[in-house]
């Protein structure tokens, strides 16, 4: 059985403080990567969400515009609903396909972790669109009442 001497111990650390080094970069950007892409799952799925709750709801009752993007801005949140674009398309006739499309930037979602790596989400956007077939419209009703 060998002594480790002094020398050899010191070359030891060395040796491992080196390796602690070139690995704790990748470790940072493996820790970074998944952190971010979790939250931008989790955003992406409510954008989702949110478009076809609207859609339901301009499809079902017949709800106006400006009633689908109040009840899709109070899905989304204080923090996604920040500078969200909210396009709603209903049909003209009962039976046609109305569509919700909602555009929220990835910024909302998550801080921007990946930057450093070339991956930024700068102009990136969660989209989500949900068709949808009428089943009343509101011009309709206010027709009818006439």
């Amino acid at each position: 059985m060998k002594i480790i001497t002094g020398r050899m111990s010191r070359r030891r650390g060395a040796i491992l403080s080196m390796e602690l080094v070139m690995i704790m970069p990748l470790f940072l950007v493996l820790i970074f990567s998944i952190v971010e892409f979790s939250m931008l799952m989790s955003a992406s799925s409510r954008v989702s969400n949110a478009a076809q709750s609207g859609a339901r709801l301009m499809s079902i009752s017949g709800a106006a515009p400006e009633e689908v993007k109040a009840k899709v801005t109070a899905i989304l949140g204080p923090a996604l609903s920040q500078n969200c674009r909210i396009d709603v398309h209903p049909a003209a006739h009962v039976g046609d396909v109305g569509s919700v499309y909602v555009t929220v930037p990835m910024k909302n979602a998550s801080p921007d972790l990946l930057w450093m790596t070339g991956f930024s989400l700068d102009s990136r956007s969660l989209n989500a669109e949900s068709p949808m077939v009428m089943e009343r419209c509101a011009y309709q009703e206010d027709s009818q009442k006439l």
